[in-house]
């Protein structure tokens, strides 16, 4: 029998289709800005959006003053919120199994590098339905690969650490989490997901 009781799921990447080379590009095409530029911005400053130490406006500006865009900077828009609209979608294969998962009486729950319009969007399409438990990176103050949000999450959850299954799109977040002896895999896609899950003793 699995000793996993808690399974953890991360959001971007894995509940939702969602790559952050998208909205790189869709700010590089429309301010006419090198997208190496932009990831270089998003480089310095995206930790401190994911950990909710500034807002939206602050980590667009803060882009701009880097690389030195007028546009951007004087840009009011969500950007965030248009172009994750626009470009993510739900994964409702992966959904689908964390619900199974969740009638399986799996405790359920998310860590997510999440900015507050994202986690917005998500809980409008109802990606965190079979969640109970939620380690919002914004909310805590720290991000993923950050050992304190491991730890954070850790000493919220009632299970011991090899009880605990988390699935990530990052293989650094991965490696994070197994240093604390979270059992951990990297997503790929459905199929592997669930090979992985029996792997485990996991039932869906």
């Amino acid at each position: 029998m699995s000793e996993i009781k808690c399974i953890l799921f991360d959001i971007g990447g894995v509940l939702v289709d969602w790559h952050m080379s998208w909205i790189t590009s869709e700010v590089s095409k429309r301010f006419k800005i090198k997208e190496s530029l932009i990831n270089e911005g998003f480089t310095n400053y995206l930790h401190e959006l994911d950990s909710g130490y500034i807002d939206e406006n602050t980590f667009w500006r803060k882009i701009a003053d880097y690389i030195g865009s007028e546009s951007l900077r004087n840009n009011t828009e969500s950007l965030w919120s248009t172009y994750f609209s626009k470009n993510a979608k739900p994964n409702h294969s992966i959904i689908n199994i964390a619900k199974d998962l969740q009638t399986n009486s799996y405790t359920m729950g998310i860590i997510s590098n999440i900015e507050k319009i994202t986690h917005k969007i998500v809980n409008d399409w109802n990606v965190l339905e079979p969640f109970e438990h939620y380690f919002m990176s914004y909310q805590i103050g720290f991000s993923k690969p950050n050992p304190k949000i491991y730890e954070h999450v850790l000493e919220r959850l009632p299970f011991k650490p090899n009880e605990v299954f988390f699935i990530d799109d990052k293989q650094s977040n991965v490696d994070a989490a197994r240093k604390f002896g979270l059992k951990s895999v990297l997503f790929e896609d459905d199929v592997l997901l669930k090979k992985s899950l029996d792997e485990y003793g996991i039932k869906v």
